[in-house]
């Protein structure tokens, strides 16, 4: 029977290489079991082979485990397409933006940011936030890894960062662009004042009550017309769905209402 497990394990990970560009072949095998297990509770999946059938009938499924499996690591530029439009259309319209990063892990969103509101010659004010302790330490470090800068052109690279070793170092100019604070979104006490609210694959680890608590709370924050970008598996719920107009939903961009 365990060796069976062990292979229907195997085709899992096999499944996530296959189709993602996240390559588990160098994660440690516990803490991988572990987020994998956590996914298959809230299926109420209780074997692998159920969950690797599952896995491969459910394309959305892949996404949403590729972001359990990289909930604390980040990448500069991930999923390129929303940055794309905050640079093409949301930045343009704003002045001197306020934005929030909300679950930012080590900071390569919120720092992607700020590197886009200096090529817009766009004065800005960036807060990060994550419950961890540890991914807020490293953030404001600023040190990052190759599998961090993947997505990262070349010009960028060279323009915004210095490598350090193996490492690259996000720029003093860009840093200091962004405060990072250690914050529980059960415990948000912001009020009004930003004009873009980001928080992506976050959502999709929380309850239906909490979440549409937090969307609402979002919208508090959010000037009138300020925009709220969430993970491309994730949507609005409850109340928060008139609170919000679509601007694209492949990508999950909405505006206050």
């Amino acid at each position: 029977m365990k060796r069976n497990q062990d292979q229907d394990f195997k085709r899992i990970v096999s499944i996530i290489n296959k189709v993602t560009d996240f390559n588990l072949d160098h994660y440690k095998i516990k803490p991988l079991r572990r987020r994998i297990h956590s996914r298959m509770r809230r299926l109420g999946i209780d074997n692998y082979e159920d969950y690797t059938n599952y896995l491969a009938t459910n394309k959305d499924e892949v996404t949403i485990l590729e972001e359990a499996l990289t909930i604390n690591l980040t990448r500069f530029f991930r999923n390129k397409a929303v940055f794309e439009y905050i640079k093409d259309e949301i930045l343009p319209s704003l002045n001197n933006p306020s934005i929030w990063s909300a679950g930012c892990a080590s900071g390569a969103e919120p720092f992607t940011l700020a590197i886009l509101c200096h090529e817009q010659n766009l004065n800005c004010s960036i807060v990060g936030t994550d419950i961890d302790t540890e991914s807020i330490k490293k953030a404001r470090e600023g040190i990052y890894d190759i599998f961090s800068m993947k997505e990262v052109e070349p010009d960028i690279q060279k323009k915004y960062f210095k490598k350090v070793g193996k490492n690259y170092k996000i720029i003093d100019k860009i840093k200091e662009r962004v405060k990072f604070q250690q914050l529980d979104l059960k415990d948000i006490s912001f009020e009004s004042g930003f004009d873009l609210i980001i928080c992506r694959n976050v959502l999709i680890y929380l309850s239906r009550e909490f979440q549409e608590q937090t969307l609402l709370c979002f919208h508090k924050a959010l000037k009138p017309g300020g925009y709220l970008i969430l993970g491309k598996v994730e949507s609005l719920v409850g109340q928060a769905k008139e609170l919000f107009n679509p601007l694209n939903l492949k990508n999950r961009i909405y505006d206050k209402r």
